[in-house]
């Protein structure tokens, strides 16, 4: 969106896309492009007329720690799956499901997505 305005609605899976559109008048297009999957970083460029107007980089990340009293508790669950599995009392696939739920629970809880941008150009 830019002003407002929807500008582009498509979706892309590359690496990298570019939305072309007018604005007052003049060509306009941003390009979007990532750079690399585990980096969690996007460059955004923004031209009108074929000149560069702003360039920003968006990195991807989390805040926020999981508190101790969840880790105690995640590591009491985890030593009971542990404790019962080798008893033999319950199978392979119930410890790891057992385990699985409440790991994802408290990872969703307690980490907050975030995201930063640096202006390229004003460096």
């Amino acid at each position: 969106m830019i002003d407002g305005e929807v500008i582009s609605e498509s979706k892309s899976y590359k690496m990298s896309s570019s939305h072309e559109f007018v604005l007052d008048g003049k060509a306009a297009k941003i390009n979007l492009s990532l750079k690399g999957f585990t980096k969690n970083v996007t460059i955004c460029e923004f031209f009108v007329a074929g000149e560069l107007i702003n360039a920003y980089q968006l990195t991807y990340g989390s805040k926020g720690n999981i508190p101790l009293m969840a880790r105690i508790i995640m590591l009491i669950i985890a030593a009971t799956i542990g404790w019962f599995y080798a008893s033999q009392v319950i199978d392979e696939w119930l410890a790891f499901a057992i385990a699985i739920i409440p790991s994802v629970a408290i990872m969703f809880k307690f980490e907050k997505p975030n995201w930063t941008c640096e202006d390229l150009l004003k460096s």
